[in-house]
């Protein structure tokens, strides 16, 4: 009798413990909701692209390049559109945005942009204020690609209609995502690199410029993509320096691959080397390059030393010369080694010219002479501009692809 007594008690014990157990339990249910505040998604209205421009009398102007999800998904879709911009004005971006939910019937989502377009305008007279939205902002992700529209305004690009992609934002960055592969003049920057970029001393981001080329009135039309030759096309364009927060240079063509070869940047390019007086030239493609920049201090200044690596082919020969000769493949190599000093020169100097270290000379010193760099880092911008700057170039064609001789020399290969 006793033992059963005691199990008795066990079992009523370990009853109680469980009733307990599941009071507490169902009093931290309603703090372990995790969708508490869920939006459906056929509630969203999603962005692609944002544009931002200065207003003289509000302060911003905000330009959303709404998804139309009937549109794109085909089964519902009713032939119109497949994007829609609104704008809205605002004494801060935040409020902007907040303003354009009385335009859009949906809640506006910032989680899927793509691509944020700044306005020249806007981008001569400081990015500062901007990207502290794009940077504090919990919806917006920092690897989003940025962009400058060259001559025009965010508003502008955004409103063009393109034949390639039916989502504009979408086909604006393919296109710098090939231009990047491909020609070396522009390379994509995102958030996270401006804001990296306004924090180093003397120095301010390099952003991609935009430009609208054409009939800015056809652009937002359907008939701007039904004709062969639409009346407005949206291109890549140049590499704008920025000094701090401020606009204050474009670099173009070689100006702008010297950029991308100093900063590491290039994947692919092309060099036209001359044939002596004709107008005939070589191609050659940049199969690979890499960039180390060294310092070293000499009577008590700093010498930036850039050394360049890069591998080529022959692409395309108009010139009747023998591309069996070693000293004639010699002799292209060493023009093309002049031909990329030169590049690289010309950039410096025009870099130096704005006095913002976009090239990360500032960031070699520190590493390599932290004492010198606290001695020079008060006025930085100055000894940038002042600074020696010697270029190395090592290079080496590799092949010709699948032809030797040009047809020009006369000879079957």
């Amino acid at each position: 009798m006793y033992q059963g007594k005691g199990n008795e008690q066990s079992t009523v014990t370990c009853k109680g413990r469980i009733g307990i157990l599941c009071l507490v339990l169902l009093l931290l249910f309603p703090f372990l909701s995790g969708c508490w505040d869920s939006v459906e998604l056929n509630q969203r209205a999603v962005i692609a692209a944002i544009g931002i421009d200065e207003d003289g009398e509000s302060g911003y102007v905000v330009s959303l390049q709404v998804i139309v999800a009937d549109e794109i998904a085909g089964a519902k879709a009713r032939g119109t559109t497949p994007v829609v911009l609104f704008q809205e004005k605002g004494k801060n971006l935040f409020q902007a945005i907040r303003r354009a939910s009385q335009r859009v019937s949906r809640i506006i989502s910032l989680a899927h942009i793509r691509l944020v377009v700044i306005g020249e305008k806007l981008a001569r007279a400081g990015i500062g204020d901007t990207m502290d939205f794009l940077e504090r902002s919990g919806e917006i992700r920092l690897p989003v690609k940025m962009m400058v529209a060259r001559g025009n305004t965010g508003k502008d690009v955004l409103a063009v209609m393109t034949a390639i992609g039916r989502i504009p934002a979408n086909d604006i960055s393919g296109k710098l995502e090939t231009s990047e592969r491909l020609y070396a003049g522009d390379y994509a920057v995102t958030i996270d690199d401006v804001i990296r970029s306004m924090i180093n001393k003397g120095g301010g981001p390099v952003l991609t410029g935009i430009q609208v080329d054409g009939d800015l009135e056809q652009a937002p039309g359907k008939n701007n993509v039904d004709n062969i030759l639409p009346k407005a096309v949206v291109h890549i364009n140049g590499m704008g320096v920025f000094q701090k927060d401020r606009l204050v240079r474009w670099l173009d063509d070689d100006q702008a691959i010297g950029l991308s070869m100093i900063n590491n940047k290039v994947k692919s390019a092309e060099t036209t080397l001359s044939c002596g007086k004709d107008r005939d030239t070589i191609g050659i493609e940049t199969l690979f390059s890499a960039t180390n920049i060294h310092t070293r201090m000499e009577q008590g200044e700093p010498v930036f030393v850039i050394n360049l690596k890069q591998t080529g082919a022959v692409q395309e020969a108009e010139c009747p010369i023998n591309l069996k000769s070693p000293e004639v493949m010699k002799r292209l190599q060493e023009q093309w080694t002049e031909e990329t000093k030169k590049m690289i020169t010309s950039t410096v100097r025009e870099v130096q010219r704005t006095r913002s270290d976009v090239i990360g000379f500032g960031l070699a010193l520190e590493r390599s002479h932290p004492k010198q760099w606290k001695r020079l880092s008060s006025e930085w911008s100055r000894h940038f501009a002042e600074s020696t700057v010697r270029i190395q170039v090592t290079s080496v064609l590799k092949h010709t692809q699948t032809r030797t001789n040009p047809y020009s020399k006369g000879e079957s290969d």
